[in-house]
């Protein structure tokens, strides 16, 4: 089946991330999170192309089962169409366009041990990252304050490998905002990281627990430092910072350490 005016229409618009934002819809690539889409949130799909080379591979027929009997649009096409229409320097032949979910739509009925917070983070690629290290450890939400990257975008989807479709994404005003929202839930403090001074990480006095822990914008940093206890990583070797996805990395797997969260196999 050739695709129709609108899905062409639609797949150019996801070059803009405004239009992107505008459509509704979210552009996936690549098998992974292909694979994860399409295994969690099947009734997020809109539609799914195949380049003609994909089809009849290995993972084009794994993917293919996963679609099943769905009466989700499938088209294929040339390679060198299939080239123009994704957004990677180098596809990998399947691509597929998900409905971006509604606030609140994929709650989570698990409250987690404490809520990762993602500060006006800009990167997508780190955006996705720290999504992902979040799923790794068994979180099931993250709140993301305004003015953070587009956590559906394709480069953080991508590096997100399909975490997007595991976790509940919570946009939230500000971290005065996530204060008020621990509050509520009669929770604990906000931890900030940051690159010196604080407490130690590795000290037995960081406790997350009940409250959440905050990993702020890559060049500012956490600017609301008053709203709650700071918190670093040792860096013996007197390095300036951490790249903030390295960050997260280390300040979860360390709550896993601990046995505040379990991971996920």
């Amino acid at each position: 089946m050739a695709l129709t005016t609108r899905q062409r229409k639609m797949l150019r618009g996801f070059r803009s991330r405004h239009t992107r934002k505008k459509s509704g819809f979210v552009l996936v690539e690549g098998v992974r999170a292909c694979g994860e889409a399409l295994k969690r949130k099947p009734g997020w799909l809109e539609f799914v192309v195949f380049s003609a080379s994909f089809a009849g591979s290995g993972d084009g027929v794994s993917l293919e089962r996963l679609l099943g009997d769905s009466e989700c649009p499938r088209q294929i096409v040339t390679d060198s169409d299939f080239s123009e229409m994704a957004v990677t320097e180098n596809p990998q032949g399947v691509l597929c366009v998900m409905r971006r979910p509604l606030a609140g739509e994929a709650a989570s009925a698990v409250r987690d041990p404490f809520r990762l917070i993602l500060d006006r983070i800009q990167e997508p690629g780190n955006l996705g990252t720290m999504l992902r290290t979040a799923w790794a450890v068994g979180l099931t939400t993250v709140w993301v304050t305004k003015g953070s990257a587009d956590p559906y975008g394709p480069k953080a989807i991508r590096s997100g490998m399909g975490a997007q479709f595991s976790l509940e994404i919570q946009v939230i005003r500000d971290l005065a905002e996530a204060r008020d929202k621990l509050a509520e839930e009669g929770s604990g403090d906000l931890w900030l990281a940051v690159p010196h001074g604080g407490v130690d990480c590795f000290d037995g006095s960081f406790d997350p627990t009940g409250g959440g822990l905050v990993i702020g914008n890559e060049a500012g940093g956490i600017v609301e430092l008053s709203l709650g206890r700071k918190v670093s990583i040792p860096m013996p070797g007197n390095a300036e910072s951490l790249n903030a996805a390295q960050a997260a990395t280390v300040l979860l797997f360390e709550t896993v350490r601990r046995r505040l969260l379990a991971a996920e196999t």
